[in-house]
């Protein structure tokens, strides 16, 4: 397809209406991964703001962590992207085979935030977060602008491996035709695709804009 011809579809809406089909086709596998990460991160949020203690040791072993990871292999866009990428978007598509591992990994990964910001939040003290900030809003500010895109990936991905745990179950049990499960299996590729760009455009923003943004607005001096 010549370049204009493909502007020219683009500009007929063509291109919006194959986005529309692809997101009502994949809704409620994209849904479902939006549920358990935000129930999770509501419950970890609960958590961790009336049973700080409950989770205190677990957040500390968190941050040690953290702290080993990026002295090892310090704050860049490749270490970060690396890093997200196997964890969040890798994990959570291929253990799509089953789909248990799928929702536990989008679970941790919701409890994992809500629970440092209800933490934070309980102005009990006695844990900084993997930023260096014992300031829940403070912990916002420097999380929010790469924290959009990376949670986006991440549910784009656990999205993926449910539809790909569908596809499982329906060559299993409902015996579907080479097409229709063809159409599937492109499906959950393009949503990994959709999530690995989210996860890329985070690991640029975290490694280049956060640290810098955040302290601008918090007038804290924050270094990688």
């Amino acid at each position: 397809m010549s370049k204009i011809a493909f502007l020219n579809r683009f500009y007929n809406g063509e291109f919006n209406y194959l986005c529309i089909n692809f997101y009502k086709q994949n809704k409620k596998f994209l849904l479902l991964s939006a549920a358990i990460y935000f129930l999770a991160l509501f419950i970890g949020l609960i958590i961790g703001y009336f049973i700080p203690g409950l989770i205190e040791n677990f957040l500390n072993s968190v941050v040690k962590s953290d702290k080993q990871f990026v002295m090892k292999n310090g704050i860049s866009t490749f270490s970060i992207f690396l890093h997200n990428l196997t964890y969040g978007v890798f994990f959570p598509y291929t253990a799509g085979v089953t789909g248990i591992i799928t929702a536990g990994i989008l679970i941790l990964n919701g409890f994992l935030y809500g629970s440092f910001l209800g933490f934070l939040s309980s102005n009990i003290g006695g844990i900084l977060s993997p930023l260096g900030v014992s300031n829940p809003v403070a912990f916002l500010i420097y999380t929010i602008p790469h924290g959009i895109f990376e949670t986006s990936g991440i549910i784009v991905a656990g999205a993926g491996g449910f539809k790909l745990t569908n596809l499982v179950i329906n060559i299993i049990i409902y015996k579907k035709t080479k097409n229709e499960l063809y159409n599937e299996f492109k499906d959950s590729l393009i949503l990994v695709v959709i999530a690995i760009i989210l996860i890329l455009i985070a690991a640029v923003i975290e490694a280049n804009i956060t640290l810098p943004l955040g302290n601008y607005i918090t007038h804290l001096s924050l270094a990688k």
